[in-house]
């Protein structure tokens, strides 16, 4: 009896530590780890200009029409393989949200719009398959504390006015001109702010709050954003606002495909 017991104790012994260190070997295995940006990958660097996709910009000459052209990008970072790139021109105009409502940016009109009917209008098959669905963190608004929400899983986003201000050496350098297409849809533009190609600069959302749960932050026609309170009357603009335009952002995969501007 003693020895039956015996065997049955190392049996169970002998289980609870092969199942521990399966666990061990699970937990050090599925850990996260950081991966480095990098400057360069595949003869792409951080600050090119590349196209994918497409999507109207200019008018037909002597019609109404517009006609998909490819869509041009700035290289934001690059990870992995992968790069983040950013439209170079505000490419349309909608609202942040079709109401005036408190609202985040997992339950925005423009998130919707962004993964619809910008994905499935701008992006063939083949180049959806380059861009990565990304885990987004929609964080509080750093000044004033106005919930940012839940974090969201996204193919299209906008940037955080966190990411504006990392992405960008400046306000200047985030100044962006809206298409003829976008104005033509709505897009406000500025008289006095233009860029060196004579294009006048608007203004462009990003997916942070503002002071407020109805109001969205923005970069201005000038590239300013909410980086200090109440500087300049800069508080982004009520969620509704129709004129604002969409500069949007993906994470793609860096293939032969992918060609640089020129």
């Amino acid at each position: 009896m003693k020895k039956a017991c015996a065997a049955i104790l190392a049996v169970l012994m002998s289980c609870t530590f092969m199942a521990s260190c399966r666990k061990a070997s699970v937990e050090e295995t599925t850990l996260p780890s950081e991966s480095e940006s990098v400057e360069e990958d595949d003869g792409i660097a951080v600050g090119d200009k590349i196209v994918f996709g497409n999507y109207p910009q200019k008018a037909v000459q002597g019609t109404d029409k517009y006609d998909a052209e490819p869509i041009e990008w700035r290289v934001l970072e690059i990870r992995d393989g992968n790069a983040l790139i950013i439209s170079e021109y505000l490419l349309d105009a909608t609202v942040y949200y079709y109401d005036m409502a408190d609202v985040t940016w997992e339950k925005s009109s423009l998130r919707k719009w962004l993964n619809s009917t910008f994905y499935d209008a701008a992006f063939s098959e083949s180049e959806k398959s380059l861009i990565q669905t990304t885990k987004i963190e929609n964080k509080d608004n750093p000044l004033y504390g106005t919930p940012g929400g839940n974090d969201t899983e996204d193919n299209v986003f906008c940037l955080s006015l966190e990411e504006a201000q990392k992405y960008f050496k400046d306000a200047d350098d985030r100044r962006a001109a809206p298409t003829e297409y976008a104005v033509m849809e709505g897009a406000a533009v500025s008289e006095d702010c233009k860029l060196a190609n004579g294009m006048k600069t608007g203004w462009w959302w990003l997916r942070s709050p503002a002071s407020s749960s109805n109001r969205a932050a923005d970069a201005d026609c000038f590239g300013n954003i909410d980086t200090v309170k109440n500087a300049d009357g800069v508080d982004g603009d009520i969620v509704f606002a129709e004129s604002n335009c969409v500069r949007p952002v993906v994470w793609i995969t860096l293939t032969d495909n992918v060609k640089e501007v020129g």
